[in-house]
């Protein structure tokens, strides 16, 4: 197995997108360091929205982290498994590979160390940027924290942040990856993952208008059953120094990881259906 996922992992990287997306990292973060910027232009330094070196890798993160991160998840899904039906190299692949599943997992356990790698790079060129285009105080506030924290305690904080950011890729990428095996054309793959996306976008907003009816907290668990609603305000309450729903939040992304790894070997029993 190991060597199945060493000869995946190089065969990724002799493909020209990988290097592409790991080329616009600096570009994204620039981007999204003028916009903060701009938004610190409507803040005080007393609060958390404002940025600064400590907090830019969170909240340059935050926005990228439900949109730019997912589409890289299904880009490199789709690349690494629906391409090769349409081209034909997944049958040249199986002739060498003991099993269908064996390979699918390999590809799952590449998209994953793609993803960590993404994420890694990522936070380190924001630190880059962020010492470059921010102020750097000695302490600052963060997001449901009463006290300032220092960059030491901030550096902690921003680990953890992209520890959980990591964790709700894996469970969105089981979700976009099977899409990925059961899709014979990268359009149906595209297709289906960007309206999964787009739902999980839509959803949590009109369970919201219910509220009056479902009571706040039953609105909070459905709203939070959205991986992209996780991303986007879910990490931050998990950190908090009184954390809220963390452990439905962490049932919901283990439900979904479990689910669909479960559907991916039911679906990847034989071989030939897909070949």
């Amino acid at each position: 197995m190991k060597t199945l996922v060493k000869v995946e992992w190089q065969r990724l990287w002799k493909r020209k997108v990988p290097w592409l997306l790991l080329a616009i990292i600096p570009v994204i973060v620039y981007v999204s360091a003028v916009f903060c910027q701009k938004q610190n232009q409507a803040f005080t330094p007393d609060v958390p929205q404002y940025t600064v070196a400590g907090n830019f890798p969170v909240l340059g993160l935050s926005e990228m982290l439900m949109t730019a991160f997912n589409l890289v998840a299904m880009i490199i899904a789709v690349m690494t498994v629906t391409e090769e039906y349409r081209s034909g190299s997944l049958r040249m692949v199986l002739i060498r590979t003991k099993s269908f599943q064996q390979l699918m997992l390999a590809k799952f356990f590449v998209l994953v160390g793609f993803l960590f790698l993404y994420l890694l790079i990522y936070f380190l060129v924001c630190y880059g940027i962020g010492f470059w285009m921010f102020s750097t105080p000695d302490t600052y506030p963060q997001f449901y924290h009463q006290d300032p924290v220092t960059l030491l305690e901030g550096l902690l904080y921003n680990i953890q942040f992209y520890g959980l950011a990591f964790l709700t890729l894996i469970a969105i990428s089981s979700v976009i990856f099977f899409v990925s095996v059961i899709s014979h054309t990268m359009t149906t793959a595209l297709g289906i993952s960007m309206g999964y996306l787009l739902v999980s976008f839509a959803y949590p907003n009109v369970i919201q208008l219910f509220q009056p009816l479902v009571g706040n907290e039953m609105t909070f668990k459905i709203f939070f059953t959205s991986i992209p609603m996780i991303q986007w305000e879910g990490i931050t309450m998990v950190l908090a120094e009184t954390p809220r729903f963390s452990g439905w939040m962490m049932l919901v992304l283990i439900s979904y990881f479990v689910l669909f790894q479960i559907l991916l070997l039911l679906v990847t029993r034989k071989k030939d259906i897909f070949i």
